[in-house]
């Protein structure tokens, strides 16, 4: 193989990584400034939940349309034109003078990055082997994950040096470079820069498919009347909602009446579960591939998020094990790489992208609509006259409800043996 392309996927892959830590950054970044927009803006709970679940509603209407984006205009302009949006909207946000322009702002955000994701996946389904396309998705993963870690303690730090309209300025202007830097390295194959191609189309696909194939209404329809599409993808939405509730919206603030943490400390405590997220989703994938399971790992990490959810909740837990419980949250949330494959493993092959949009679809949307809820619970119970504590543990419960729905079609759902099982 030669030595150039060898060196420049890592180019290419390297610099949408840089990206894809942005993606999460923007995802998680709320709850780590819950208290200052509360003190700038008056917000209540409901509407802090609102202001974080913009970036999930743009996020999830895009996802089809991000898929389309990619394969027409090539994944290096989409990419190019998502990050640039989302640069200057996180400039926007930084000089909002209202909740609307807040919101409108975060939106804005959620539309720029929900391109990024998908266009890394037909990068890599371009760059690397087909054989590796598993291990780099699980590593892709991985690193997203690990770019919320900037929105927990690093944040707070930078917060408290600079102000949030700093930091959320910065990170507007950093955005803006990284996707200078995909418009000059990034390449969409690598025939563009005069390689042979690693995954040669078949002659077959070349030609085309039919009429039908091509129409994405005509897909969309195919999945979405299949019920079994819908096992693993509320399943996701379930447990990856809890999950957002907590790590991106009120954690912060849950952990610091709970158990009296500072902003600092209860931002660690996320911190774990989101390194945690990073190493299961990593590794789950290739764990169920080689024991050729899906479903029973999946029951078992419902079943985990459950009892952390159900113990953070109602018990009155000691230090060491409140990191316990965020490390088996973090855990729990490798869900998705069974969910993502059952999906596209119970679905007609010619279809399995927009299988896995559905799946994907759901998961952001469970993540928009939770912290709602939950906010929409917390201001309920503090105007009945509940104690914040009191207040935001009422709220909470819909993390264990999310757990338990997502148990519920876990054990509904088709065990593939890894298999695409479809059947008209």
């Amino acid at each position: 193989m030669n030595s150039k392309y060898k060196s420049y996927k890592w180019i290419v892959w390297g610099v949408l990584i840089l990206i894809y830590l942005i993606v999460f950054f923007q995802r998680l970044s709320v709850g780590a400034i819950a208290g200052d927009l509360k003190s700038t803006f008056g917000m209540n709970a409901t509407q802090i939940a609102n202001l974080g679940a913009m970036y999930f509603y743009a996020y999830t209407l895009m996802q089809i349309p991000a898929g389309i984006f990619a394969d027409k205009l090539g994944p290096r302009i989409t990419v190019v034109s998502g990050s640039l949006l989302a640069g200057v909207a996180s400039i926007m946000f930084s000089f909002s003078t209202s909740i609307g322009m807040a919101y409108v702002s975060r939106l804005l955000v959620g539309v720029g990055v929900s391109v990024v994701f998908l266009s890394i996946l037909k990068i890599i389904s371009i760059w690397f082997p087909a054989g590796d396309f598993a291990t780099m998705s699980g590593l892709t993963s991985f690193m997203g994950n690990m770019g919320g870690l900037f929105s927990q303690a690093p944040l707070v730090i930078v917060v408290g040096l600079i102000g949030w309209r700093g930091s959320f300025l910065a990170m507007g202007v950093v955005t803006l470079a990284l996707a200078l830097s995909a418009f000059m390295l990034v390449k969409d194959s690598p025939s563009a820069m005069g390689l042979p191609e690693v995954n040669p189309k078949p002659e077959k696909a070349e030609k085309g498919n039919s009429e039908e194939n091509r129409n994405i209404f005509v897909q969309l329809y195919h999945v979405v009347r299949n019920p079994q599409i819908w096992c693993p993808a509320i399943a996701f939405g379930g447990l990856n909602g809890s999950f957002i509730l907590f790590s991106g919206t009120f954690g912060i603030t849950y952990l610091g009446f709970a158990y009296g943490m500072d902003k600092i400390a209860a931002s660690g405590i996320i911190s774990v579960a989101i390194i945690s997220a990073a190493v299961a989703n990593a590794f789950m994938g290739r764990l169920t591939d080689t024991l050729k399971l899906r479903k029973m790992p999946t029951i078992a990490l419902a079943l985990v998020s459950l009892a952390a959810w159900s113990s953070l909740v109602f018990a009155n837990l000691s230090g060491w094990l409140v990191y316990l419980f965020a490390i088996l949250m973090g855990v729990s949330t490798a869900v998705g790489a069974m969910c993502w494959s059952v999906g596209k493993e119970v679905s007609n092959p010619e279809y399995s992208g927009i299988a896995l949009s559905i799946v994907n679809v759901t998961g952001c949307l469970f993540g928009a609509l939770m912290p709602v809820i939950c906010g929409r619970i917390i201001d309920m119970s503090i105007a009945g006259g509940a104690v914040p504590l009191a207040a935001y543990q009422n709220g909470f419960l819909a993390c264990v409800a999310g757990s338990l729905l997502g148990l519920l079609f876990a054990m509904l759902m088709k065990e593939t043996r890894c298999e695409n099982v479809f059947r008209e």
